[in-house]
């Protein structure tokens, strides 16, 4: 019966709209009715309790909504500004500095990592370089055990590092691909040592205040964070248990961040518009990665490339305790979808966020 309940209310708030806060929308809702039928149809197949989604369309927050419910025991709906762990979409916000520092001549991405974050020491005659770490070719490893639910928390970059910092590569660095939230966490350390000043108080300098994205930080647990969800996983006898606790701060580059949707759409656009980067810029963190071979990899410098039917989609899945979360795309369109859920492990982000950006592109043709 409990799970019954459970799954009543989830079904409820996500055919209503959410809590009476202004979203941001340039144009009647009723345009956007496609758009959101998929987005409801996608909350119930991700089995998520909450989502809140964000809509660009010509560079322009279009449409933002929340779906489902924010906190399941509270029964208290997704807002349009409410708060989630991004999860591995912080990835692109720390290539984003990185690269402003290249371009400011401050950083060289063939440059070891010892010349930034000497307390990582060297792998015998392996270097590893600012670029292996961007494009996931460092050989350092990923998550193993329980450390995906860190507890403990971490003062410097440095100090996180005393986790994998001993640990031995898996290959020779640029020779192969594998994803590692560790080796991005190096990064932190590199905006640091070239910027000056912390890695929090470079995004919220150079990235979130020029892009207007005044609800986005990285994860403190005892920050009081206006309309923040809470973090749940599918559970096997109820439909959904709370995650466990979970500290952040061993990852604030690999994926300690909290946004909404709209402050995410921001991001792109900032990004389209050139506010961030220069467009030549762009176009190499856009462009895949070549290993020591010669073949592509499907990463670039922050980003994840695919073609679908002929069209580039520039994107980054995230998966965090509790949360999984999808931002999709198209520079050349200047459209985007960014979906965020408070579930672990949600189901068809990536197809959902293509569906919703093939609904929004038939709306508009109409």
């Amino acid at each position: 019966m409990r799970r019954s309940w459970t799954l009543f209310f989830v079904l409820l708030w996500a055919l209503a709209p959410a809590a009476a806060v202004p979203p941001v929308i340039t144009q009647a809702p009723d345009a956007f009715a496609a758009v959101r039928k998929v987005a409801v149809d996608g909350l119930q197949s991700s089995t998520a309790p909450g989502m809140s989604v964000a809509l660009v369309m010509n560079d322009t927050v279009a449409w933002t909504e929340g779906f489902g419910v924010a906190d399941v025991e509270n029964d208290v709906a997704v807002r349009p500004d409410a708060v989630f762990r991004i999860a591995s979409i912080s990835k692109p916000f720390a290539a984003t500095a990185v690269m402003q520092l290249v371009e400011r001549g401050r950083v060289s991405i063939d440059d070891a990592i010892q010349k930034y974050v000497p307390a990582f020491p060297l792998k015998g005659e392996q270097t590893i370089t600012i670029r292996h770490l961007l494009t996931h070719t460092s050989g350092i490893r990923h998550y193993k055990g329980d450390e995906f639910n860190q507890k403990e928390l971490f003062e410097s970059v440095d100090e996180a590092l005393r986790i994998f910092k001993d640990d031995p590569l898996l290959f020779t660095p640029g020779t192969k691909y594998s994803y590692s939230t560790y080796g991005y966490n190096l990064l932190a350390g590199v905006v640091e040592k070239a910027s000056g000043v912390s890695y929090e108080a470079y995004l919220q300098e150079h990235i979130w205040k020029p892009a207007a994205m005044t609800s986005t930080f990285l994860e403190h647990p005892q920050d009081i964070v206006k309309h923040r969800v809470r973090q749940y996983l599918r559970g096997s006898g109820e439909l959904f248990r709370n995650a466990p606790y979970a500290d952040l701060s061993v990852k604030w580059a690999g994926g300690g961040i909290i946004s909404t949707a709209a402050d995410l759409a921001r991001f792109h656009i900032a990004l389209d518009k050139g506010t961030l980067l220069k467009p030549d810029t762009l176009e190499r963190m856009y462009t895949p990665a070549t290993l020591a071979d010669g073949t592509k990899s499907t990463y670039g410098l922050g980003w994840m490339i695919s073609t679908v039917n002929g069209r580039r989609w520039i994107a980054h899945s995230g998966g965090a305790t509790g949360g999984t979360t999808y931002l999709l795309r198209s520079p050349e369109q200047k459209l985007a979808v960014v979906i965020l859920t408070n579930v672990q492990d949600a189901e068809g982000l990536r197809q959902l966020a293509l569906a919703m950006a093939g609904a929004s592109t038939s709306a508009s043709s109409q």
